[in-house]
């Protein structure tokens, strides 16, 4: 099988953090790693990278082993977090930095330019250029020498919401239009489910699912991982022949035996239903969060596109789409 593969990967410093990870990234795919600060997610590309050496487990890149292959010879492209661009070098040169002498004259570079929208900026020098420019030429030059894979190490953090997002499409695009594989870390569940062909979260050292954003988002393996992906109300519940009650009402559910039901903020509709009170309305912009407390005291969240709604105005709460059942006590 082409692409990424790890095996059975163990992996730390003190400690291990990585135990007994598997991951496979297909060729052509961009696969996003989701996790909280500190569960692994940059000592997996440091290893994968060659710059942090493993424990035991099994690097393939396109059917070949990497044990014992140095970072410079196993055919990776990295574009990390601030770009570390050579503050020496112009654009151009930062781009071709790396590619042989026909590769720098056949036109590669000024392609990948375009590509990432810099066209028009070989000459600059990174200190001319804005975060956001300078992660494109990181991209540019990661890409250059069609690498087996790209590994990105959260490089749109630092920079502000508005141009995260426009980076994050255009990052996406350039991706896709050189069929690169990419490999990208990040805590920013938004990020991961609107950038990746595929996402893998980990946990406590593991992956604990992957799949397209639509399954991790919906069909969540687990409770820890349907609480990190997204919003979430949640109930102790005890299903009794295919049923449970919650104070939102009865619903219909799969499994079986004490355990929580989770249902997401905006499938929660207002207007009718059971009465509630709002308690708060958090504006985000282009939708609203708004937290209302039933008659019985029970306090959930509301997720709308917009509401005139103020607090300590009634209103009705009701659940649209099937709710989900995670058996045992927690995550």
């Amino acid at each position: 099988m082409t692409g990424l593969i790890v095996k059975g990967l163990v992996a730390g410093y003190d400690e291990p953090v990585l135990r007994g990870l598997d991951l496979v990234v297909p060729e052509g795919a961009l696969v996003a790693v989701l996790g909280p600060s500190g569960c692994g997610k940059t000592t997996l590309l440091r290893v994968v990278a060659g710059l942090h050496a493993p424990v035991s487990g099994r690097i393939e890149l396109n059917g070949r082993d990497l044990a014992g292959i140095p970072p410079e010879r196993r055919g990776i492209g990295i574009v990390p977090q601030e770009g570390a661009l050579f503050p020496h070098l112009n654009v151009t040169k930062n781009v071709a930095f790396g590619l042989d002498r026909d590769d720098r004259r056949n036109g590669r570079v000024s392609e990948l330019l375009d590509l990432v929208g810099l066209g028009d900026f070989g000459n600059r020098m990174p200190s001319e250029l804005s975060g956001g420019q300078q992660q494109r030429v990181a991209l540019a030059r990661a890409l250059a020498p069609k690498p087996g894979v790209i590994l990105m190490d959260e490089p749109f953090s630092s920079l502000d919401a508005g141009l995260r997002d426009e980076l994050r499409s255009d990052v996406r695009a350039a991706l896709r239009a050189t069929g690169a594989t990419a490999l990208l870390v990040t805590h920013d569940q938004e990020e991961a489910l609107g950038i990746a062909d595929l996402v893998a979260v980990l946990r406590a050292g593991v992956v604990a699912q992957l799949g397209t954003p639509q399954e991790i988002y919906a069909s969540p393996a687990n409770l820890g991982v349907a609480l990190f992906v997204g919003e979430a109300v949640t109930f102790p519940a005890t299903v009794i022949r295919g049923s449970v009650d919650t104070p939102l009402g009865r619903f219909e559910v799969k499994g079986q035996g004490e355990g929580k039901v989770l249902i997401r903020p905006e499938q929660l509709s207002l207007g009718t239903g059971i009465e509630a009170t709002v308690v708060d309305v958090r504006f985000h912009g282009h939708d609203a969060t708004v937290l209302l407390r039933l008659r019985d005291g029970t306090r959930v969240r509301s997720r709308v596109l917009g509401t005139h709604l103020k607090p300590g105005e009634n209103t009705a709460v009701t659940v649209r789409g099937p709710v989900l059942f995670f058996p045992g006590k927690g995550p």
